[in-house]
């Protein structure tokens, strides 16, 4: 075997075809072997797609194309990750958590009720005699100064007076307070003393008016209408009616032992017609402005109708005695 054939067999050599002259003109050149024809390129699998797609093309994809792509799919992700609710466990209170939060929603003060102490112990204390004058009710007057509709309750007669209103006002409002918010509460503190007032002018027009006593009977009352819209919501339910029939039942009580003759009625030192007054008013006005779990119940929705009726006959009937009849009482 020649040198030449070993190395080429060695080398793997292989002859390359050379094209054979066929005439004179016709110079030897090498013909390009044969190959077999390029492969057509897949796209790399998208690893971050939700689905394994592939296609098939002609030529690699340009760097924007697969830019856009790699961007859309991220797109798509991300919005998925977004719309997916992130569920937080909910933290576990300890027992000493829950006993603070009970604690303080029971101690919790009642803003409205101590701003009201505070203003009637500083005008007993430290107001003059001329400001409590022009504050008192007056039934001639208050046509002209509407204001001792609401004033005059800022005004005792003595400190007995304002102890035992300012007593009463913060057992009974405390709790009605916390329940059904300030707001609710001075609606019925005003509804109490406008409604004292006024049936004081009509029924007592010479007994000198002072103290929130309609208003605390007013918030008494109140908690009838409060029971009955949260009904078996609230503790100790049936206390609230019973301290009502017995407040109720001490007062008339009181009123039969020391009533006065009939000429003196007019001159009576208890303004009793305020007191009464300040409490029928506070059922009707608390089944309107109150609210509660049974507020949407047939029973309520009567409860609340009547109470319309009521308020707007008694405004009615008011309106018609001072207009008509209140000189010839005076």
């Amino acid at each position: 075997m020649a040198p030449d054939a070993d190395v080429e067999h060695r080398a793997g050599y292989r002859p390359v075809p050379v094209h054979v002259p066929r005439g004179p003109r016709d110079t030897p050149r090498r013909v390009a072997p044969s190959r077999p024809p390029a492969t057509r390129a897949w796209l790399e699998r998208e690893t971050r797609s939700p689905g394994e797609h592939r296609r098939l093309l002609d030529s690699p994809p340009s760097p924007k194309l697969q830019a856009g792509l790699t961007l859309g799919v991220w797109d798509v992700l991300k919005k998925q990750k977004q719309d997916k609710p992130i569920e937080e466990k909910p933290k576990v209170k300890t027992k000493f958590q829950k006993r603070s939060e009970k604690l303080y929603a029971v101690l919790k003060p009642p803003y409205f009720i101590l701003t009201v102490i505070i203003i009637i112990v500083s005008m007993y204390l430290w107001g003059s005699e001329r400001a409590r004058t022009r504050l008192e009710w007056s039934p001639g007057a208050w046509w002209r100064e509407p204001w001792r509709l609401l004033s005059y309750g800022v005004i005792h007669a003595s400190a007995t007076h304002l102890a035992t209103n300012a007593i009463v006002a913060l057992a009974v409002g405390w709790v009605l307070e916390r329940e059904q918010g300030r707001g609710r509460v001075c609606a019925i503190w005003a509804a109490g003393l406008a409604a004292g007032a006024l049936g004081a002018g009509a029924l007592q027009p010479r007994v000198r008016v002072v103290g929130a006593s309609a208003a605390v009977y007013a918030l008494l009352t109140a908690h009838l209408p409060n029971v009955c819209l949260r009904f078996g919501h609230i503790p100790l339910w049936w206390f609230r009616p019973l301290s009502v029939v017995v407040l109720a039942t001490s007062e008339t009580l009181s009123w039969v032992l020391l009533r006065t003759p009939a000429a003196a009625w007019d001159t009576a030192p208890v303004a009793w017609s305020a007191h009464a007054l300040g409490a029928a008013v506070g059922i009707p006005v608390g089944f309107l402005v109150f609210s509660g779990e049974n507020s949407n119940k047939t029973p309520i929705l009567i409860a609340r109708f009547i109470s319309a009726l009521a308020l707007i006959g008694g405004t009615t009937l008011a309106t018609i005695h001072y207009v008509f009849w209140h000189e010839l009482d005076t």
